[in-house]
């Protein structure tokens, strides 16, 4: 389903832009998924997906107006994975997603999920990757007394944190290191990052 919004400003007399309607992955405080909220110039948030009932992110979007869905508790488990990522891609359908993010989704998803998808499956991490895979990369990169750390968006593939690089920022690491204040930093940087990434994947200027 395409959403078109008139930038002449942008893209001059004539031209408009095409906005994604995506859906967003979550499972905790939401920061991410707040960042991704602050965009909806950007992009149509058509809904949230909590993988638990706590998240804080579910407050996020119902507070933004996004309907949201959540993982029933018999499908948490790693066993029934497969089944809970037809119910996941299910959902997905029903809000007619184009696009899907990742953000703060501590889940793996499986090849065939990433099929549905294809090449607009997004996630953005918090390391200047291919270095600091996983969790907890940002806490490595102050273990190994980096100057300097980053974030990543990129296209989700199998192996964690490994997909085609969209877009990748590198920043200063703070001196004063005090870790509420640097994971602050981190997070603003990281934001900062996302919304370069969603108008670089999300706007496409089409002419009218």
């Amino acid at each position: 389903m395409e959403f078109r919004t008139h930038r002449k400003a942008l893209w001059g007399i004539g031209s408009a832009f095409v906005r994604k309607r995506i859906g967003v992955l979550i499972s905790g405080n939401g920061s991410t998924l707040q960042a991704i909220l602050d965009c909806r110039d950007l992009c149509d948030v058509g809904v949230v997906i909590a993988s638990k009932e706590n998240a804080y992110g579910i407050t996020r979007a119902k507070r933004a107006g996004v309907p949201v869905e959540i993982l029933p508790e018999g499908l948490r488990n790693k066993e029934n994975k497969s089944e809970a990522e037809k119910w996941i891609l299910s959902k997905l359908a029903a809000f007619r997603i184009e696009k899907v993010i990742l953000a703060g989704f501590m889940r793996i998803v499986s090849q065939d999920f990433i099929k549905k998808y294809s090449e607009n499956i997004y996630n953005i991490h918090p390391s200047l990757l291919p270095k600091y895979k996983g969790i907890d990369s940002f806490e490595e990169a102050l273990k190994s007394q980096d100057q300097t750390a980053g974030a990543t968006f990129h296209h989700v593939a199998t192996d964690v944190d490994s997909g085609e690089i969209i877009l990748q920022r590198e920043f200063e690491i703070p001196d004063h290191r005090e870790a509420s204040l640097s994971h602050l930093w981190l997070h603003i940087q990281e934001q900062r990052v996302l919304k370069e990434s969603l108008r670089k994947v999300l706007w496409q200027p089409v002419q009218i």
